[in-house]
């Protein structure tokens, strides 16, 4: 295979996840190439910032029906595991993370999956995203989202609301009664994480990594199809009585959505998702 990685178009220090990807496709026998690629490697989803030029790249190999292979920030642990998938990395995209299941992979990443949490908060959490993701395509804009999804909630609960938005993605503010606006705070010397408490009563969210991120830490989620957490989702007519599936098989398949740099100069993730091809 002739592989294109498109270093110019990632985010700041991606460098190193674009070495560790290319020494892996060295290492199965692929060819690392400047133009006429079989298989080009865009960095993230985000139309937006030094990432939108990627839209144009995605855009014309589906046109094509060609597959695009996307690498992206994890949500497992974040700036040390990071995404690999090919269309999307939500529910939508394609990990091939069912089959040849690593049993010690738990082990390997460090992740640990939390007991469901009985003393929550009584809120209900309600997360934005970036509304210039493809992850967000087809969707109004996050503001007009956020009204919409108040008001859904509202029909089956008057608990406090507690709105946070996606921390580079402004919305609109807003007083309404019993619903909150709560700020994103950086944490200092990390790969852009935020503080955030999952530990309410419920969290909702269309589609982004704080679905997964919900469902380990214990918190019962409601969330889109096509996030990635929706098998151990709830229903927004369950939301006073809130509860989270069985989630031992879904832990092992999002464990294999999400690789540490050596084993993308290994070549693992790349090897599984150009055999499903």
């Amino acid at each position: 295979m002739r592989i294109k990685l498109y270093r110019e178009n990632g985010a700041l220090g991606s460098n190193v996840v674009f070495d560790a990807l290319e020494q892996g496709f060295k290492r199965l026998g692929h060819q690392i190439v400047d133009s006429n690629e079989d298989i080009p490697v865009i960095w993230s989803v985000l139309w937006f910032g030094r990432m939108q030029p990627n839209q144009q790249i995605y855009n014309f190999f589906k046109n094509k029906n060609k597959p695009v292979m996307i690498v992206e920030v994890g949500s497992l642990k974040r700036g040390i595991s990071w995404k690999l998938s090919l269309e999307n990395i939500n529910g939508d995209g394609k990990f091939n993370q069912e089959n040849h299941l690593q049993k010690n992979r738990q082990k390997v990443l460090g992740v640990e999956l939390k007991d469901f949490q009985t003393n929550r908060k009584p809120s209900i959490l309600l997360l934005g995203q970036h509304d210039r993701s493809l992850q967000w395509e087809g969707l109004p804009s996050v503001s007009d989202w956020i009204f919409q999804k108040i008001s859904e909630i509202r029909k089956f609960t008057d608990r406090t609301i507690v709105v946070r938005p996606h921390p580079r993605c402004r919305i609109n503010y807003f007083s309404i009664p019993n619903v909150v606006i709560e700020t994103t705070n950086p944490i200092p010397n990390t790969y852009s994480e935020f503080d955030i408490n999952f530990s309410h009563h419920c969290v909702i969210n269309h589609n982004s990594g704080t679905t997964v991120q919900a469902a380990i830490n214990g918190v019962p989620l409601i969330c889109d199809p096509s996030a990635l957490a929706h098998p151990v989702s709830c229903q927004l007519n369950e939301i006073e009585t809130p509860y989270l599936k069985d989630r031992t098989q879904w832990f092992e398949y999002i464990l294999h959505t999400e690789w540490l740099l050596d084993e993308f100069i290994q070549g693992t993730p790349q090897e599984r998702l150009i055999s499903s091809m």
